[in-house]
């Protein structure tokens, strides 16, 4: 995805960069705007094919509703982020319906302003958090180089926390200051040593694009 550096310019000192933390339910519904909101600055988008790019980006298994979906752009329109495009009419490759034609959206600058406060916001580590980063890397490149940094710096946090939970439940294990039945203990550490080695996986991707940033 093509995205381009000068939508950095928003960042100017009137963006307010904290969101509020919220509970689970409605810090998923951020992670939803702030989807949204990012395949929008990349240019108008019709409603219906946004589903299908939030599939394409976490996996087969992830899908948001169309009773998420519609509601949420609905909502985006009322609070000005977004409008419906002069251009809207009939999809590629799709008819439309009767006398409905497929509706297409654009952000608004109010709606710039909005991305950039959730690309930034950090709030509390949740377990929905490395998909929430995989829609800030997907739209990582409409930031200046220091912004980039910080959301890097952010994720390589979390994973050394997680990394740092489990390497300690592997050392207490193993030294049996940690209380686990004699015929599940090796299972266990089978379990454990499988996370780290994919989040120390993930902490040297990290680190590599750290280093490419911060050499630029």
């Amino acid at each position: 995805m093509a995205h381009d550096r000068s939508d950095a310019a928003l960042g100017g000192d009137d963006i307010p960069l904290h969101i509020e933390s919220k509970p689970g339910p409605m810090r998923k519904a951020l992670m939803y705007e702030l989807f949204v909101l990012g395949e929008l600055m990349d240019g108008p988008h019709y409603g219906y094919l946004l589903r299908d790019i939030l599939g394409r980006l976490l996996g087969p298994f992830r899908h948001i509703s169309w009773g998420v979906l519609y509601p949420l752009i609905r909502h985006l329109e009322r609070e000005g982020l977004i409008v419906l495009d002069e251009k809207t009419g009939t999809g590629p490759g799709e008819s439309s319906q009767g006398n409905q034609p497929r509706k297409q959206y654009r952000i608004t600058e109010n709606g710039r302003r909005r991305f950039l406060a959730l690309m930034l916001e950090t709030g509390d580590y949740t377990a929905d958090y490395p998909e929430l980063f995989l829609i800030k890397l997907n739209n990582i490149d409409h930031l200046t180089r220091e912004q980039q940094l910080l959301i890097l710096w952010h994720y390589r946090e979390y994973l050394q926390v997680e990394q740092k939970y489990l390497q300690e439940g592997q050392r207490n294990i193993s030294e049996g200051t940690h209380i686990v039945p004699e015929d599940q203990r090796a299972r266990v550490l089978d379990i454990i040593a499988f996370r780290l080695s994919g989040i120390q996986a993930e902490i040297a991707w990290i680190a590599r694009k750290i280093a490419h940033l911060e050499s630029e």
